[in-house]
């Protein structure tokens, strides 16, 4: 009895030739030049979806612009904001490295990151706000009252300093 071989022949099998060979290398290269321009695309795609502190800023303001418009009275410290709105106290503070809200002494919204310093000042016709971020930079912003807004006054009219 004659036994069978597994092992298939095929005529005519060559193996690739040196041409071949360096062509599919070039063809690899070629793709592979893509990645790094491909790579850093990517990146700065992911860095323009980022916050910017600028950004952070303005959106801070103008809900603070808002929401001392529709406040009753105001009063600021030296880096501390009160706020009296539809009968609720509402206090801007530092927190550590942060600017939080907080409603009736409760929650802890955070408004503004990385600042280092912030100082509320009483004007004669609204607040200055001075901020210094982390990294040196410093913003201020002032909010005018566009009505008759009660302001940290005594029994004269005059201002407390």
């Amino acid at each position: 009895m004659k036994k069978k071989r597994f092992a298939l022949r095929f005529s005519n099998e060559n193996g690739f030739t040196l041409l071949e060979s360096i062509f599919v290398l070039m063809v690899l290269s070629f793709i592979f030049s893509f990645f790094p321009p491909a790579v850093k695309m990517f990146g700065m795609a992911g860095d323009a979806f980022r916050p910017k502190e600028d950004d952070e800023w303005n959106l801070f303001v103008l809900q603070l612009r808002k929401e001392i418009r529709m406040s009753t009275a105001c009063e600021a410290g030296q880096n501390r904001l009160t706020l009296n709105r539809d009968g609720k106290t509402v206090v801007y503070e530092p927190y550590g490295a942060l600017l939080r809200r907080r409603v009736d002494d409760e929650g802890h919204q955070i408004v503004l990151q990385n600042v280092k310093n912030v100082k509320f000042t009483e004007t004669a016709y609204g607040i200055e706000l001075e901020v210094e971020f982390l990294d040196g930079t410093e913003e201020t912003a002032d909010f005018t009252f566009s009505q008759a807004h009660p302001v940290n006054l005594d029994e004269m009219g005059e201002r407390h300093s």
